[in-house]
């Protein structure tokens, strides 16, 4: 093989690698905006949850007997 042929397979190499990295840093990106999302989400559900639980525990219809102790 000669030096050229030699050379001009390592650039190829390079350039592949130089491909897949900047295809590892846009998942990088994507997985980062998805678990903000994600997270978002989770702070609304448990704020809506709590809610609930804590309606759970007032009582629906104002008498003492369906109360619920959720503790």
């Amino acid at each position: 093989m000669a030096t050229e042929e030699h050379l001009e397979k390592h650039d190829r190499q390079i350039a592949a690698i130089r491909d897949l990295v900047l295809q590892g840093m846009r998942l990088c990106v994507e997985t980062r905006k998805d678990i903000r999302t994600l997270a978002t989400a989770q702070k609304r559900t448990e704020a809506s949850l709590k809610a609930f639980i804590d309606s759970m525990r007032a009582g629906g219809n104002g008498h003492s007997k369906g109360k619920v102790d959720l503790r």
